[in-house]
């Protein structure tokens, strides 16, 4: 399974191998495609949690996939991670969802709605531990990156890169995370860089990278 952040990419996979994909009959938004000696179905995440969610818990339903893959388009927190920087994300953690109470911001473990020692978190987190051989091939920087409903600004970025050891953000990556973990489905998160929030100018060229990043492990694997 393939998890990409927009429609343009699966149009350029389909360019790139010459194989057109098919809607699954069933669930529209599974799209099936043929590439090399690949069988591969497709979500287009679009950024939204609530979504991605609904179709991954739908998709692993009917059946385990080898690997499922998530490539996201992230920003990044250090001055040092430039545009179309490719990072492997191993854990994920929720960073602005809970409230604003008089003691400052509480999140979802403050607050008890989540407890780390339960199902599906691993080791207090959710931590990726199914990914090593994909390490052999493609050995990306291993890093923390957070989920968020809003984008950090300079105030936040300070806060959410000290509080959680973490060095990106994505939109909706705990909504893969979470449904691979759940449903035991082998995982491997990569994340895009196409933003740093420490620079106002980000000049990239971040979709020829991701689709780059996609032949090569689609002809690697």
């Amino acid at each position: 399974m393939l998890v990409v952040p927009n429609e343009a990419l699966v149009h350029g996979l389909v360019a790139h191998f010459n194989s057109e994909f098919t809607p699954n009959a069933e669930h529209k938004f599974l799209l099936h495609a043929k590439w090399l000696h690949h069988e591969v179905d497709v979500i287009v995440a679009l950024g939204f949690s609530t979504s991605l969610t609904y179709q991954l818990t739908k998709a692993l339903g009917r059946q385990k996939y080898h690997l499922a893959l998530k490539i996201s388009l992230a920003a990044a927190y250090s001055a040092t991670t430039v545009a179309d920087t490719i990072l492997n994300i191993v854990n994920e953690k929720p960073a602005d969802v809970g409230e604003q109470t008089i003691d400052g911001w509480q999140d979802v473990y403050d607050l008890n709605w989540l407890n780390r020692e339960d199902a599906p978190h691993v080791r207090g987190g959710f931590v990726n531990m199914t990914n090593a051989y994909m390490n052999v091939f493609m050995p990306f920087k291993k890093v923390v990156g957070l989920t968020v409903n809003h984008q950090a600004d300079t105030s936040l970025v300070v806060y959410r890169k000290e509080r959680y050891k973490a060095e990106v953000e994505t939109a909706d990556g705990l909504a893969f995370v979470y449904a691979c973990l759940a449903e035991q489905q082998t995982y491997y998160h990569l994340a895009v860089v196409n933003r740093n929030l420490t620079d106002e100018v980000n000049q990239n060229n971040t979709e020829s990278v991701v689709l780059h990043l996609l032949t090569d492990l689609i002809q690697i694997l």
